[in-house]
């Protein structure tokens, strides 16, 4: 069974290396009961369910040993992070995983330029454990089931803490939420954006200030005799607060935008430079413009070699021009090696020549 476990980053000791990278000293999980949505735990029913994190279950070898070196992501992906999907997912490692205490530490070693800003400067502060565990009827106090070893996967970036503020960088708490937070929290999230502690702690307060315009149960909605100064004002103030809330949103929404299109920007880039010193060492004759785009370059190598012609290149979709340019490499290949091998053959069949080691030693006498 998979889980995921959010806790809050250490807000000290955060350090940036001499190549900028940021290191958080964490707190991964701790011993405890912690509340789990019924669901969470594959169970066809709803409610909440009480589930032991024992000694056993945190602290083994196989447990510390799956955390070393996790892959650190933003959000938790919709897939375990594998060979396959590590390229796009990873913004950095868990390093130096073990037990202090009741509690599973960790160093939180963030390389991706665009989540130290998050962490940084929007103050998301939260990890969350990926990880894969059995559970079983429980036989500590007050628990409904307790947890098999824990075996991570991954930690990732994310919005709210299960064990409490004192355990940072730890476990979801999906089950405290209020309904607008969970909205936010949820819209914000497929933007790849989750609220700080700040931002939630004032979505409370305008929560609060809007119950208190809002009738209690048994009473009468509105008072008839109130001053109409008076409703216009609560209704303006109202508006006002609903106002800054979506601006925020909207403010939030564009300032994640920016970054996805830096970091789109930077990994096409990226892309681009490593395809170019991939064709220049796989086509020795061909010329590429160190300018060239993605596409420039593919053509150039996929024509060199006859594959297609120039105006028949053209009409390639992208993905049919990078299959080509993967056959081109192949056929590039065969005809450098073929060139080899004659040029080996006619070395390795030199003209025949005699000796005689008679004349040699009588010579030497």
């Amino acid at each position: 069974m998979k889980f995921t476990d959010k806790t809050e980053q250490a807000k000290t000791q955060r350090t940036i290396t001499k190549d900028g990278f940021l290191v958080v000293p964490a707190i991964i999980s701790k011993v405890g009961v912690f509340d789990y949505l019924a669901t969470e735990l594959g169970l066809k029913e709803d409610g909440i369910k009480k589930v032991a994190r024992t000694e056993k279950s945190l602290f083994s070898d196989e447990t510390i040993k799956s955390f070393e070196n996790a892959t650190l992501t933003i959000g938790h992906p919709k897939e375990d992070v594998n060979a396959k999907n590590w390229k796009q997912l990873s913004v950095g490692v868990v390093r130096n995983v073990k037990r202090v205490g009741d509690e599973l530490t960790a160093e939180a070693w963030i390389y991706d330029e665009n989540a130290i800003k998050t962490v940084q400067e929007q103050g998301v502060e939260q990890l969350s454990c990926g990880y894969d565990c059995d559970i079983k009827p429980s036989t500590v106090q007050d628990a409904d089931f307790e947890m098999s070893p824990m075996i991570g996967n991954h930690v990732a970036i994310v919005a709210k803490g299960r064990c409490g503020g004192e355990v940072k960088l730890a476990d979801e708490d999906k089950t405290f939420m209020s309904k607008t937070e969970k909205f936010i929290d949820a819209f914000l999230g497929a933007f790849g954006i989750k609220l700080s502690d700040e931002q939630k702690k004032q979505i409370e307060e305008d929560e609060e200030q809007g119950k208190e315009g809002k009738p209690e149960e048994g009473k009468k909605p509105e008072d008839p005799k109130a001053k109409p100064e008076e409703k216009n004002e609560e209704e303006k103030e109202k508006k006002m607060a609903d106002a800054d809330l979506l601006k925020r949103i909207s403010d939030l929404e564009a300032e994640n935008k920016q970054l996805k299109d830096a970091k789109a920007n930077t990994e096409g880039e990226q892309k681009r430079v490593e395809l170019l010193a991939d064709a220049k060492a796989s086509f020795a004759d061909v010329t590429f413009k160190d300018s060239a785009t993605v596409r420039e370059i593919q053509e150039s190598a996929v024509i060199s070699t006859g594959i297609f012609a120039k105006d028949e290149a053209a009409k390639l979709s992208d993905e049919e021009m990078a299959g080509a340019y993967q056959a081109a490499k192949a056929t590039a290949k065969k005809l450098a090696d073929r060139a080899l091998g004659n040029v080996l053959l006619k070395d390795s069949n030199p003209a025949a020549t005699s000796f005689d080691f008679n004349s040699y030693n009588e010579g030497a006498k």
